[in-house]
């Protein structure tokens, strides 16, 4: 009985050591495990970044920016858009016999809002210090537009 005893204590000691070093020899699975950490801290970075912009980006956030402030304003709005964009190109992307006629007819609204809204944007985009004020006016009616019409094509 000493014998077992002695071989089970030996595997018990020398296994995990020896798995150990087989695993932490390899030049290759250290460099993998370093780029799956770098993937993964990216990941983590811009996931970051996405839950800020998301944080940022709504109009509540943009509607007293100031004339000084317009490229960033500029640059909130486009992500905003691109979000919605994004959405209505998953509806869009459904077979148009699956999409009601209500479900169409919001999609075309919110077409039409988002055209105006481009114009808008454009205005802004020449406005000066003195016309900044009406310009966003004009663009703050312009995104409540769109956003009423992306609720309906999205819901």
């Amino acid at each position: 009985m000493k014998t077992p005893r002695s071989l089970l204590f030996l595997v018990a000691t020398l296994g995990p050591a020896l798995a150990i070093g087989a695993v932490g020899c390899s030049k290759s699975d250290n460099s993998a495990a370093s780029s799956n950490l770098q993937d993964a801290k990216a990941a983590v970075t811009n996931a970051a970044v996405d839950v800020k912009n998301a944080a940022v980006d709504s109009w509540d956030s943009l509607k007293d920016y100031t004339y000084d402030k317009r490229v960033e304003f500029s640059a909130s709005m486009d992500r905003m858009e691109k979000s919605m964009d994004d959405k209505i190109a998953e509806e869009k992307a459904q077979a148009p016999s699956t999409l009601s006629a209500d479900k169409q007819a919001a999609i075309k609204d919110y077409d039409d809002a988002k055209a105006d809204l481009k114009a808008r944007l454009t205005d802004l985009g020449n406005a000066t210090a003195d016309t900044w004020a009406d310009a966003k006016a004009k663009v703050a009616a312009a995104w409540q537009r769109v956003k009423a019409d992306y609720d309906k094509a999205t819901s």
